[in-house]
């Protein structure tokens, strides 16, 4: 997909929103660690092999969203799949920042929802009630010598986990480590997703030959070497609301 670069031509569109908390008009923003990102300018880019990227342009802040497919649904950030990113610059006063949810080492964020072995014989730790996990042990994890990864685990009458969730998050740990479950028959084996501090995800929520809408969330680290500036930057409760989308080769 051809790079959107940070300066956006004048074909972009200005958009008016009559609050802060949502669009409800075609437009794009969102909250950058606790303040208001409105982008002045935007746009929305699908390619021939379906995938899309929003650029977003505000006083000196870009912020740009690849997505892998035009698909509806959630796409998760931080992952082994780099065409799902995020990233953010902002440059002010010639100061450039550069965050960027790429492939880092950390704590774990969330292991892959889909399990690569269920194993047998677990106990399940949790129940799931409405959406939500009422959790009260965990199990054990290894991965290599490391075992400071902890998860809780809802498993079926035969014992096979189903689903799971992180209880401790550990650390060293990289987007796609294989990690064997303990208790059980010891044959429970799932991925991990992504880690903390580069993390989150953008849901297209509608999508037509047109138009595109979705939200988002993320954790992005800086990639840049430059001392000013945190060394993470959070976005939530992003929004993108029926952005015209402009096919590309």
């Amino acid at each position: 997909m051809k790079k959107i670069f940070f300066f956006f031509s004048a074909t972009f569109l200005i958009f008016s929103c009559q609050d802060d908390t949502k669009v409800h008009n075609p437009g794009f923003q969102g909250y950058k660690d606790d303040a208001l990102f409105r982008a002045i300018g935007y746009s929305a880019t699908k390619d021939s092999n379906g995938q899309i990227q929003l650029s977003a342009l505000a006083q000196g802040q870009e912020l740009t969203l690849d997505i892998a497919s035009s698909d509806v649904g959630i796409y998760y950030l931080g992952t082994t799949n780099q065409l799902n990113k995020a990233t953010y610059r902002s440059n002010f006063n010639n100061n450039e920042l550069v965050y960027e949810t790429d492939i880092f080492q950390g704590p774990v964020s969330k292991m892959n929802p889909t399990m690569q072995a269920t194993g047998s014989g677990y106990t399940s730790d949790c129940t799931l009630v409405d959406g939500n996990y009422n959790c009260n042990s965990s199990h054990d994890t290894m991965f290599g010598s490391n075992i400071s990864l902890k998860v809780s685990v809802i498993s079926n009458a035969d014992g096979a986990i189903s689903s799971l969730k992180v209880a401790s998050p550990g650390n060293n740990y990289l987007p796609g480590d294989l990690i064997t479950i303990l208790g059980g028959n010891g044959l429970a084996k799932c991925r991990v997703l992504n880690v903390e501090g580069s993390n989150g995800e953008i849901e297209i929520t509608e999508i037509t030959d047109t138009t595109i809408s979705g939200i988002f969330k993320f954790n992005a680290r800086k990639t840049n070497v430059n001392p000013f500036g945190n060394e993470l930057v959070n976005f939530q409760y992003g929004e993108f609301y029926k952005l015209p989308i402009t096919l590309i080769p």
